[in-house]
């Protein structure tokens, strides 16, 4: 049971999102986590400008009594990017001060051919808007404008009597860095990251027990200080779909981010794992246990001598086993400052291998959440439980006849259970890919809200050089 137990609670960690009309998980970016990103652009920058040289192309230029040919770029130094949110549109990425050097071949024609050679130093303030849709139940990027101002235009033809050909070939030579610089951040934006879109997980199986859905069919929403990202993250069986009665609760929350980034996540998203994964019968536990021994006074008949005669009457001093499985599947919600799991179980109560009650009891746990680094657990603050009676072989047995056994057959062996996992906790499938460094771990009305900063490890540095590395073709 406990290994079901964590799978289900695991999933917090699972939820990475893509958009969706019904969302269950959002993710909202502050222009925090934005300035984080430039440095995780200018770390990739530093990786792909130096070899990006030979990769850039710029066409021959023949105008009227000039030519210019064999242009190669000589050095790039793009600088750290600013990052920022165009509202209602989608991501704005700027390189103010790129410095760029090309090479070549200049001819210009007067009474005859001449041929000389070129070096040119410009400085760009180069911007690019992407929006972020979504469609087929995936995100893709598409570049909604790209923009390069020279700040600056230093053309060297190595040649002083013809120096005032310069001005000429300006003209010529710059729509084609604008050009080429645009064509670039357009491929990237448009095919390379679409592709690593593409190459994510939308559904991840956990162990055999169930898969882990992402859908996304609605846009993000950019704002002027954060977007969000939000998701329908569900679990399924692995053997088909299954239709849950229930849907999710809307996600309130319009408060700035007080990191980098939250993450809300919806009590329906773990309700669907454990809908699927902790079925009725699926957790069952007895007594004797560790927690009851086989000297614990409940578990002989001597015990209802005085307060349940007819029972010891029938059974005197007879051992007893106890045996408890769920009837339903746990119910978990998060509420203002709590994470409520509601349970029914049935208690059957056995003397000689077989039934002399069987009672249903309405099993109420609520605790606190408590976030350590990439670690989420809990405490359980209070436990409270209803029982019926639902069968008996005792005549006029009720429930309050063996309420004190039965409250503490239940608080010794599902309770513990259940406490035992919120103390342990789950640590967050996302700690290989970074690390939280300060975090704000609130419970609201049917979601939890994460928020931190957070800092890249080596396993994700090294990633992020693979793909500047597959950048470059």
């Amino acid at each position: 049971m406990n290994m079901k137990f964590v799978v289900v609670l695991a999933l917090v960690g699972v939820a990475l999102t893509a958009p969706s009309d019904q969302e269950s998980v959002r993710i909202r970016i502050s222009q925090k986590g934005l300035d984080f990103g430039e440095d995780v652009a200018n770390y990739m920058i530093d990786l792909v400008q130096k070899q990006a040289l030979s990769k850039l192309t710029l066409p021959n230029i023949a105008s009227g009594s000039f030519k210019v040919s064999n242009l190669r770029f000589g050095g790039l130094n793009l600088g750290k990017p600013e990052i920022t949110i165009v509202p209602g549109t989608g991501i704005k990425w700027r390189n103010p001060k790129a410095q760029v050097k090309v090479h070549g071949d200049w001819a210009i024609q007067t009474l005859w051919w001449n041929y000389g050679s070129l070096t040119l130093n410009t400085n760009l303030d180069v911007t690019a808007v992407a929006g972020i849709k979504a469609a087929g139940g995936k995100l893709s990027t598409k570049s909604a404008q790209c923009g390069v101002h020279f700040n600056s235009f230093n053309l060297d033809l190595h040649n002083a009597f013809f120096t005032w050909i310069a001005g000429m070939m300006e003209g010529s030579i710059t729509p084609e860095i604008r050009k080429a610089v645009c064509s670039e951040l357009n491929k990237l934006l448009d095919v390379t990251l679409n592709g690593v879109i593409k190459g994510l997980p939308h559904e991840i199986a956990v162990s055999n027990i169930f898969d882990v859905e992402i859908e996304a069919d609605s846009n993000p929403e950019f704002k002027a200080k954060h977007f969000d990202v939000s998701a329908r993250v569900k679990a399924d069986s692995q053997n088909g779909d299954v239709t849950f009665p229930f849907v999710p609760e809307p996600i309130t929350d319009d408060a700035e981010p007080t990191g980098m980034a939250c993450i809300l996540i919806s009590d329906y998203t773990l309700n669907t794992a454990s809908y699927v994964a902790l079925t009725a019968g699926k957790i069952q536990e007895s007594a004797p246990n560790a927690q009851i021994p086989a000297g614990n006074p409940i578990l002989n008949t001597a015990f209802f001598k005085s307060s349940v005669p007819k029972f010891y009457n029938a059974h005197p001093d007879s051992p007893i086993v106890y045996t408890v499985k769920n009837i339903r599947y746990p119910k978990i919600e998060f509420d203002q400052g709590v994470v409520i799991a509601d349970m029914p179980v049935e208690v059957t109560i056995k003397v000689g291998g077989a039934a002399v009650a069987v009672l249903k009891t309405d099993l109420t746990v609520d605790g606190s959440v408590h976030q350590a680094n990439n670690v989420i657990s809990g405490s359980i603050k209070n436990v409270k439980h209803a029982t019926s009676i639902v069968s008996s072989t005792i005549t006029g047995l009720t429930a309050a006849d063996l309420e004190a056994a039965v409250d503490e057959v239940v608080d010794k062996t599902i309770v513990p259970e259940i406490n035992k996992v919120f103390k342990t906790g789950i640590t967050l499938p996302t700690d290989k890919y970074f690390t939280l460094n300060s975090g704000l771990l609130q419970s609201k009305d049917d979601f939890l809200k994460i928020c931190a900063d957070v800092t890249l490890t080596d396993y994700t540095l090294a990633e992020l050089k693979k793909v500047a590395e597959n950048l470059l073709g």
